[in-house]
């Protein structure tokens, strides 16, 4: 299974084949820059040539990087994370820096989506002593801090450690202020994964949702799902409910944002669920199947949790072949989310 609930998920870089062998620069605006060619990519800005013209955009405003002639380059790597890592290393060598750095987080993303969580962390270090201005630096702390996130509460001092230094380092390398606040905001969900008080949790996201709002609108509405939740989970619905639907409401919004929208709005139909009240049930099934229906680029966790949840909503509606709808869920869970807390509790039952 991919991993997912940050890193990945929150990850500003991935890279495919776009056809023409033309670069693509997609924005966190939600625009995209087409048929141009990337011709520098540090931590401070991205430059591309367009036409006849030069331009640049500021590296926290790039949501996603696509080089169309990745899949040639890496051909002996798309799917074997060591050949990608080699052929990373053959592209420093020839000093394609931009092909390079991509390399490097594409090989450490399949390394944690093959259980070679040491090897990955070298990868990205490695990449980070190499290159330590690329513009994919910000996914060396992004990698790393879902992989320790993903641990549980014996992982939070070590994600709590990278948010720590990922903050330094933006800070102190005056980088742009887009990667100040997501630092903040890992720092922020770390230290709640340690035992932080609740109502702290949604004071410092607060701050956060006030940073990100020009800076790093991804990061913004990441934080008000992660506010909603919280205030989900302490009791205030109308509040949680307002914020699931104002995330859902906006242009632009990435797939996992909407995705965990979807979640918290079908978790608290589900509360309302009753053998009197089976409607409500129903409406919580449909909510999370929207997971799967149009966020399909969403983090694998809340795919799979949304498929569980599914499963429990679908038992609590019992409406027309509902029993089908709780089978294919299970199977999809099995076929593509096996071993995955949410795939176990499907599977015990729970």
């Amino acid at each position: 299974m991919k991993t997912g609930f940050f890193a990945v998920a929150l990850s500003a870089i991935w890279v495919v084949p776009v056809a023409g062998q033309d670069d693509r620069i997609l924005l966190a605006n939600g625009s995209t820059v087409e048929g141009a060619r990337v011709t520098g990519y540090g931590i401070h800005e991205l430059r591309y040539a367009k036409g006849s013209a030069n331009e640049s955009v500021s590296t926290d405003q790039v949501a996603k990087v696509e080089l169309g002639k990745f899949r040639d380059v890496y051909a002996r790597g798309l799917k074997n994370a060591d050949l990608m890592l080699t052929v990373a290393r053959e592209q420093m060598g020839v000093k394609n820096e931009v092909m390079a750095q991509l390399g490097f987080v594409g090989a450490s993303a399949r390394f944690f989506d093959t259980d070679r969580a040491q090897e990955a962390i070298a990868c990205l270090d490695e990449l980070q002593n190499l290159l330590p201005e690329a513009g994919v630096v910000p996914e060396v702390y992004r990698q790393k801090f879902e992989h320790f996130m993903g641990l549980g509460s014996k992982g939070a001092p070590n994600a709590i450690a990278v948010a720590k230094k990922y903050q330094s380092a933006a800070v102190g390398g005056a980088w742009p202020s887009g990667f100040m606040v997501e630092a903040e905001f890992f720092l922020a969900l770390a230290e709640r994964a340690a035992g932080g008080n609740p109502a702290a949790y949604q004071t410092r996201l607060r701050g956060v949702i006030g940073k990100a709002g020009a800076a790093n609108p991804t990061i913004m509405n990441r934080a008000n799902v992660e506010l909603a939740h919280s205030l989900r989970e302490s009791k205030d619905k109308d509040g949680a409910r307002l914020i699931y639907d104002e995330v859902l409401k906006r242009d632009s919004v990435d797939d996992s944002s909407r995705a965990g929208a979807f979640v918290g709005m079908g978790m608290l139909l589900l509360d309302e669920a009753t053998a009197e009240n089976r409607d409500a049930a129903k409406k919580a099934l449909l909510m999370f199947l929207r997971v799967r229906l149009e966020t399909r680029e969403a983090w694998p966790s809340l795919q799979a949790e949304a498929l569980y949840h599914a499963i429990l909503a679908a038992d609590k509606w019992r409406g027309n072949e509902y029993q089908t709808i709780m089978a294919r869920c299970r199977g999809v869970l099995r076929a593509e989310f096996a071993g995955t807390e949410w795939e176990q509790r499907a599977k015990a039952g729970r």
